[in-house]
């Protein structure tokens, strides 16, 4: 099916199911109808591995989605559904390079549209020939009618009686719908690589060539190899002394204090964890640097491989450091989505970790590194998306000996059902805010409802 009928079906479907409705299971409609289409025109990606691992986390995204939404659920929508049309139509480029192609396509629009012949795949030669015609036969006739029509009808008493009779009242909202959804269609069917991302992206490569193993040159042609890799190891042997003594008194600074004040205590180790991660990350681009290309392959690097090792373990330890100090703060203070963000910071940093000592133990090249964490970053999107959280949060807090009540009232959703079981255990009255949205949800229409609402008896 050529892309302008995809264009013009998908804005008449965006236009019906999100015309003066709010976002609710009517996005995940609309993007599982997209990806089944993808499958229906193109019967190949049935076979294809990495095609079906991407559907499937579209049609995760859309289910969780279409049970509760939030900011992140609709995000994780949209990246999926992108994600998934990208590594389909230009499997051979990178997911960072795709990423690029996604955010400038949106501002691309504003040319593009006026590339006629490329979006109605028209052949060049015949381009010309239908715009001439598109002109001549429609434009060109409307415009002359339209100023004859509206000279006789203001000449005419009678005409302009039955004119007026007429109330012209053109809704401002679905022109408004119309666009944003031809505008989001466009993007999506009309989708483009641009040529310098291309050429980049063929550079980008996950191993060293032959020529790079054998040619080993400085990094700095006034520094020799030998020197180079000697300020590495003395780097290498200086940090992780500094490494090994922060990490002894990061946690014996930690199981000493007690928590008294609470306000100080949290101020102290949301500033202590938000360091420890930005230091993992500067310890991942240590390793990018003396990795990067030469020192991979001299002789007699065995000292300066093993002190990177040691690195990233140390690095790794102080991450496992920081994880007990934020369940200690949890287990005292109780769960919130700041909190559980810090662990999947953590859990991140972590994963960076491994991949950053496959890369030196594999003679890996620095976008080998990139590249992975691109994708964990992709699949950690999806994976926050999957789950309830203000249920979760709300759960483990109630078990608690104390938790904030107001917290989990009025600064979480998806927890109704929760609530409403607790404050008819503890006779508690049911505020009126939780009463007041359910009803909102429950008596939103269809394509606007959330599932989990529904649900609520």
């Amino acid at each position: 099916m050529k892309k302008q009928f995809l264009i013009f079906i998908s804005t008449i479907l965006f236009a019906f199911m999100f015309y003066n409705l709010e976002l609710g299971i009517n996005t995940s409609i609309f993007a599982l109808v997209i990806l089944l289409a993808q499958f229906a025109l193109n019967t190949s990606l049935i076979k294809n591995t990495k095609a079906l691992l991407l559907g499937f986390c579209v049609v995760v995204s859309c289910i969780s989605n279409a049970w509760l939404i939030s900011p992140v659920t609709v995000l994780s929508v949209l990246i999926t559904s992108f994600v998934f049309r990208y590594c389909t139509v230009y499997p051979e480029m990178k997911l960072l390079s795709n990423a690029f192609n996604f955010v400038l396509s949106w501002p691309a629009f504003i040319g593009r549209i006026f590339l006629v012949d490329q979006w109605f795949e028209f052949k060049k030669e015949d381009s010309k020939k239908t715009i001439i015609t598109l002109f001549s036969y429609i434009i060109l006739p409307l415009g002359i009618l339209s100023i004859f029509f509206a000279l006789y009808v203001s000449s005419s008493e009678w005409l302009s009686k039955w004119y007026n009779r007429y109330e012209w009242n053109i809704d401002g909202l679905i022109i408004f719908t119309i666009i944003v959804g031809f505008y989001i269609s466009f993007v999506f069917w009309h989708i483009h690589g641009f040529n310098f991302i291309k050429v980049i992206d063929k550079s980008l490569q996950f191993n060293f060539s032959n020529q790079q193993k054998n040619n080993l040159k400085p990094t700095l042609n006034y520094i020799p190899v030998s020197f180079e890799m000697r300020s590495g190891i003395i780097t290498l042997v200086s940090l992780n002394c500094m490494l090994l003594f922060f990490i002894i008194v990061f946690n014996v600074e930690n199981a000493q204090q007690s928590i008294q004040h609470l306000s100080e205590y949290s101020s102290r180790t949301h500033s202590q964890v938000y360091l420890i991660i930005v230091s993992v990350f500067l310890a991942m681009a240590v390793v990018l640097f003396f990795f990067k290309d030469t020192l991979n392959f001299v002789k007699n690097n065995k000292w300066l491989l093993l002190l990177s090792k040691i690195w990233i373990g140390l690095n790794a330890i102080l991450i496992v450091s920081a994880f007990n100090q934020n369940t200690v703060y949890i287990n005292a203070l109780g769960l919130t989505y700041k909190r559980l963000g810090v662990y999947m910071f953590l859990i991140i940093c972590l994963i960076g970790l491994i991949y950053s000592f496959l890369k030196i133990v594999n003679q890996k090249t620095n976008f080998y590194l990139i590249d992975r964490i691109t994708w964990t970053l992709f699949y950690t999107l999806v994976f926050c998306a999957t789950f309830n959280w203000g249920g979760i949060i709300t759960k483990y807090n109630m078990r608690q000996p104390k938790f904030d009540l107001n917290y989990v009232t009025y600064h979480l959703f998806g927890n109704e059902k929760l609530l409403i079981q607790y404050f008819k255990q503890n006779n508690i009255p049911i505020p009126d805010e939780i009463q007041q949205r359910i009803k909102y949800h429950k008596n939103l229409p269809f394509l606007s409802k959330q599932l989990y609402y529904q649900s609520i008896q």
